[in-house]
């Protein structure tokens, strides 16, 4: 197993997954305590509703173009628009998320 950065190997001793609360090795968790499994759900799930995100706000943009400016002869433009605006979206909605994730699930004290 890979060590990512802000590990701890030089932490002797045995501590629970902040996340799962399974036991593990120090330096089988990351730096708030979290081991690999949780991780990558909590990715998961982030992209899910990163996903989620992105839709809405291309939604609503595609909404207010074609109901308020009422495209013709430049829809291309528009639909480059539309389409920035999902993949902006549903990166900002992934990182937000993940972090809202990680903050809500590591903030019990992790046992020894």
């Amino acid at each position: 197993m890979r060590l990512r950065t802000g590990r701890l190997p030089d932490v002797a001793g045995d501590f629970s997954c902040a996340s799962c609360g399974q036991v593990f090795r120090a330096a089988d968790l990351d730096r708030v305590l979290w081991c690999e499994e949780c991780i990558a759900a909590a990715r998961r799930k982030a992209q899910r509703i990163g996903i989620w995100f992105g839709i809405g706000l291309a939604g609503a943009l595609a909404a207010w173009v074609f109901l308020v400016e009422k495209p013709t002869i430049m829809i291309g433009g528009w639909i480059g628009a539309v389409l920035a605006t999902f993949w902006l979206g549903m990166r900002i909605g992934r990182e937000l998320s993940y972090g809202i994730l990680r903050a809500r699930s590591g903030s019990r004290p992790p046992v020894q």
